[in-house]
């Protein structure tokens, strides 16, 4: 029984990729060029991060069958009319009218994954443990463009807890420059004492 309702679950998320795959390409489109599609992008990151992670029982209303398509399609225009562009208030009275605005988080996902290869970038986060002044935000996105041979998509977040430096996640991969920081220190370290051992004791060094 339990193999059977992973198996669903897992089936079901592949459904639910695949459509909202659909609705991310199709609003992309819709909004025209690179410019266009960058603004879309910042748009449903917004909304995603805004206004869902702020506000989960909007999200809970769109996902509900308690609330007719008239209703959803009255709630979006008052929370979005004027403060939305025409492409994502269409974008969500279009999902509405089918019944998939539930779906709306995944298709900001699938919309951001799709901007991100179409303009040859790569989303990295990007921790410091206080915030970075322009130079060395500059060196950073220099190292990281080097690193990844595209043009890194950054999201900045500040995490007093790190010891020092910062934390690079790229997808799975997690680049700890704190971690290095402290092991480069280190080494310099045992250099220094052998360097400093040498020239206070040549003569320890030298064998017969």
């Amino acid at each position: 029984m339990a193999h059977t309702q992973s198996k669903h679950d897992t089936v079901f998320d592949v459904d639910l990729e695949r459509l909202a795959g659909i609705y991310a390409q199709a609003a992309l489109d819709a909004a025209g060029d690179g410019a266009g599609q960058g603004a879309l992008i910042e748009e449903l990151t917004s909304l995603r991060d805004d206004v869902l992670n702020s506000h989960p029982q909007l999200e809970e209303l769109f996902r509900s069958e308690l609330v007719s398509q008239d209703e959803k399609l009255a709630m979006i225009d008052e929370v979005f009319g004027g403060r939305a562009s025409a492409t994502l208030i269409n974008m969500l009275k279009v999902m509405a009218k089918h019944g998939r605005l539930g779906i709306v988080r995944h298709v900001a996902k699938s919309a951001i994954a799709l901007w991100q290869e179409r303009s040859d970038r790569k989303h990295v986060l990007l921790e410091t443990a206080e915030p970075v002044d322009a130079a060395m935000e500059t060196e950073i996105l220099g190292a990281l463009r080097g690193m990844l041979g595209v043009e890194p998509d950054v999201t900045r977040r500040v995490n007093p807890e790190l010891l020092a430096g910062f934390v690079v996640r790229v997808g799975d991969r997690v680049y700890d420059a704190s971690a290095r920081t402290r092991l480069e220190r280190a080494r310099q370290g045992m250099i220094e004492r052998a360097a400093e051992a040498i020239h206070t004791r040549p003569d320890s060094f030298i064998t017969n």
